[in-house]
């Protein structure tokens, strides 16, 4: 095979791969053929859409969600679900709300998160232990931001295996326990940042175990 075709054939083979192919290349030096390595390499990847300091004029969060869950925010597992028929729902039961709590459910200090506003026409998120096959399912980490342009504390809490009792991680909304309606009435209680008050509109950034990074804006209870 002579030197244009090899360069043909490899080029193809990336291209095909999707990944950098090393090809030993012979250089003559001295009379003696000596072995070194060329790469071909294909365009990488977009980098992932930022997360915004403050809520755009005009957010829309399924449609930013799903834009940087096709970025890499979101497992190719579940990418097929928000791309598909159902993709508002499948994005919707994973964007963060505050449900109506009673003041004592909810420490001072502290913000009552559910996931899947049905209010706003989504599925309610379910929750499940880890069991003999299978990993669980839940969201094990929020981070929450003031909304603002400035610099800012983000706080992040992570979350127990659900269900813990006495973690001091969940309550349950309207009562009952944790396991009833598939874990659908778990409330997450996350910690704020220093720099936020009750009115205050705040970013959340939140990770389902098994579906990805979901962001949503809300706004903390009890201003005005």
């Amino acid at each position: 095979m002579d030197k244009h075709s090899r360069r043909d054939f490899l080029r193809k083979l990336s291209a095909a791969t999707g990944a950098v192919v090393i090809a030993p290349v012979a250089i003559a030096c001295g009379g003696n053929a000596e072995v070194t390595t060329a790469q071909v390499t294909t365009p990488s990847a977009p980098p992932p859409i930022e997360l915004p300091r403050v809520r755009p004029e005009l957010w829309d969060a399924i449609d930013f969600n799903r834009r940087r869950g096709l970025g890499g925010a979101i497992p190719l597992s579940f990418q097929d679900d928000i791309n598909g028929p159902d993709g508002r729902a499948a994005i919707g039961k994973h964007l963060p709300y505050i449900p109506y709590l009673q003041e004592e459910v909810v420490p001072r200090g502290m913000i009552g998160l559910m996931f899947g506003d049905e209010g706003a026409g989504f599925p309610r998120h379910p929750a499940a232990p880890i069991g003999m096959d299978n990993e669980g399912h839940r969201f094990d980490w929020i981070r929450i931001r003031k909304a603002t342009e400035s610099e800012a504390e983000e706080k992040e809490t992570r979350f127990s295996d659900w269900p813990i009792p006495d973690s001091g991680g969940y309550a349950v909304y309207d009562g009952g326990e944790l396991t009833d309606e598939s874990g659908k009435n778990t409330v997450y209680v996350a910690e704020l940042p220093a720099d936020v008050e009750p009115g205050d509109l705040v970013r959340v950034v939140a990770h389902c175990n098994l579906h990805g990074e979901y962001v949503q804006f809300v706004t903390v209870p009890g201003g005005g």
